[in-house]
């Protein structure tokens, strides 16, 4: 058993390395930062994680994990679903829904997810400043199906494939972008203090190129272009969690999480939760190389309606600049 479990580990840090080479070797590497197309895939997902400083790949516990780390859906006991809301800064707005189904007969889970973000401008151009009277949207949205499956009772291993797609301002004549990312993640419970490892590559895919070609003016000549893609949002996460004192009436759990994204620098992530009396939960994370939105707080609260349990989560990430953003998660035992 443990060659099997030591085998799939590096079958995976293996494919995890290839992949970072890849990204060396190819546009990815020569990207300036934050010029990866579907940015939005790398919004938190879920109050809970977020209030954790988003160091969850290594706890990833519930239904969420399909947004975080797919290995991590194992953990689920029944079919759950969790619905999210996400306040962001200008307006802006991402919901989230996710559901999972332990499948008995390969010892897994299938899971279901469905995010989309949305704002809604006003049209103005060089004769109109303050605004033509039409509106347009920019809307982005994925679809995607994981698969997560329990090798033996200490690793697990999960994939998702998602259908991504951007929709810049097509009211207006603005392009669509489309691709297909593929999700891979790993999940090995070691065993003191319910310690456990955990790797992921997220949104990993080929470029994304928008549709159709715009107008270029160079001097006085004007010619059709084609637009120029870019890679996604992939990221690299590495995690360790534990909990460190556990009592009848309180139990905790830290994170510490070292995340790599294809277009930016690595980044440190650590966060915790302190439960009381399974009941009210107090969390807190940081981001240690985040510019902004560096801190997490949140609190959650579970009830029970006869054998079926209810979470509620909120977050609150602090900035000094760009406002608070809150998050609200329901997750249902169905």
């Amino acid at each position: 058993m443990v060659r099997n479990v030591l085998t799939y580990i590096l079958i995976i840090l293996a494919i995890a390395l290839g992949s970072g080479e890849a990204f060396a070797q190819t546009a990815l590497g020569d990207q300036r930062v934050g010029t990866s197309s579907g940015s939005f895939l790398r919004i938190g997902v879920g109050a809970r994680p977020v209030a954790m400083g988003g160091a969850y790949v290594a706890i990833c516990d519930d239904i969420t994990a399909c947004a975080w780390n797919p290995a991590g859906l194992t953990h689920i006991k029944g079919s759950e679903i969790a619905v999210s809301y996400i306040a962001l800064p200008a307006d802006i707005t991402y919901n989230h829904a996710c559901y999972g189904k332990p499948i008995a007969f390969f010892d897994g889970v299938i899971a279901l997810q469905f995010g989309s973000l949305s704002t809604e401008l006003l049209e103005t151009t060089e004769y109109h400043p303050f605004g033509t009277g039409r509106k347009f949207t920019f809307g982005d949205w994925l679809f995607g199906i994981s698969v997560a499956r329990r090798f033996t009772d200490r690793f697990s291993g999960g994939f998702a494939v998602k259908y991504v797609r951007e929709e810049l301002g097509v009211e207006v004549g603005g392009p669509v972008t489309t691709a297909f990312v593929l999700d891979a993640g790993t999940y090995y419970e070691i065993g003191p203090k319910n310690m456990r490892l955990a790797v992921a590559l997220m949104n990993f895919g080929p470029d994304m190129t928008p549709s159709g070609s715009f107008t270029k003016t160079v001097g006085v000549t004007t010619s059709e272009a084609l637009y120029q893609g870019f890679a996604p949002a992939t990221e690299f996460k590495f995690g360790i969690a534990m909990e460190p004192f556990e009592t009848p009436w309180i139990k905790s759990i830290v994170d510490f999480e070292l995340t790599h994204p294809a277009d930016n620098m690595e980044t440190f992530r650590m966060g915790g939760e302190i439960v009381i009396s399974d009941m009210l939960a107090i969390r807190a994370g940081h981001d240690m190389n985040a510019d902004e939105l560096k801190t997490s707080l949140g609190i959650g609260t579970q009830m029970r309606f006869g054998s079926r349990q209810a979470r509620f989560d909120y977050a609150a990430t602090l900035s000094d600049h760009l406002g608070t953003v809150h998050r609200f998660t329901l997750v249902l035992d169905l």
